[in-house]
């Protein structure tokens, strides 16, 4: 029996292929309520437009999973656990219409009570990120966090984001949903209109993730997303023993955690990038050489 859900459609121009994924955990429901509100207006111009509900039964009992994370089985060789898991084998359902797909985008939400929206994608692939309306872009998370489903078109040099929209009890995240959604649409020419996305993003590259050897973690308070820590600065305590953060380090998705090898938190570093401007300058030359092709060349 299948656990997902497909709606599909179709463009009367050529374009891209793209799959929107909601539902991957299920109790991150801002991008299921989204895409049921967006399929009725939503007006397809150009390209296929895969929208799947991605994990019916966790969605169903308002659970992050059934078995297995599911953004931990997109892998190309699943473990044995993974691969009798439900999930494992929902993933194996969804990676045919990725291997299909030109883009990617995965809508979830935070359980950090002040999250903001933020988007994820690969490192050479911030530029694109510019699209979307946030101040901040994380990248570098393969590494750490292998098996998500923007891990996945990775691996292929394809464009995968996936898209926090804050806090999951903030009702925002469901308005928050729909505009990425738009934006994403919008942006690959899939639908008509205009984006703003907010200019000059901070980029947080993940350099590191810990998780718990010794015993059950627990943190020593709240830690906001992206709040910097010090050396000094007391996390939590695996086991008996306190973990401290690294200096002018930021800390992502603490959480406590009951069994052993379970991801605690993130570990990240403010980098440079280039401007907004660069992106706008980017895009303008793209529609520029779209004009000067139609017209049949540069003059």
């Amino acid at each position: 029996m299948s656990n997902i859900q497909i709606v599909e459609k179709q463009g009367k121009e050529i374009g891209k292929n793209v799959v929107i994924l909601v539902g991957v955990h299920g109790n991150e429901v801002c991008g299921v309520k989204a895409v049921d509100q967006l399929l009725p207006i939503l007006q397809i111009k150009s390209g296929n437009v895969m929208f799947i509900y991605a994990n019916l039964e966790a969605i169903k009992q308002r659970k992050r999973f059934i078995e297995q994370n599911l953004n931990r089985c997109f892998l190309k060789k699943q473990p044995l656990e993974i691969k009798n898991s439900i999930e494992g084998k929902t993933a194996q359902e969804i990676i045919p219409y990725l291997d299909k797909a030109d883009v990617l985008l995965d809508i979830h939400a935070s359980f950090t009570k002040d999250s903001i929206p933020f988007v994820i994608c690969d490192e050479s692939n911030i530029e694109e990120a510019q699209i979307f309306d946030t101040e901040k872009i994380v990248c570098n998370l393969d590494p750490f966090e292998p098996g998500s489903t923007d891990y996945y078109m990775n691996l292929q040099k394809k464009l995968g984001f996936c898209f926090e929209c804050g806090y999951v009890g903030d009702p925002k995240t469901n308005e928050i949903a729909q505009k990425a959604i738009l934006d994403f649409l919008i942006y690959y020419g899939c639908i008509e209109g205009i984006t703003c996305p907010t200019p000059r993003k901070e980029v947080i590259k993940i350099t590191g993730l810990y998780k718990n050897k010794l015993g059950s973690f627990r943190r020593a308070r709240y830690f906001k997303d992206f709040e910097k820590v010090e050396d000094k600065t007391l996390i939590g305590f695996d086991g008996r023993k306190k973990i401290y953060g690294e200096n002018n380090k930021i800390v992502l998705f603490v959480r406590d955690r009951d069994t052993c090898n379970e991801e605690c938190f993130l570990i990240g570093e403010y980098i440079k990038m280039n401007s907004y401007d660069a992106f706008q300058n980017q895009r303008n030359i793209i529609k520029l050489n779209k004009v000067e092709s139609s017209e049949g060349g540069a003059k």
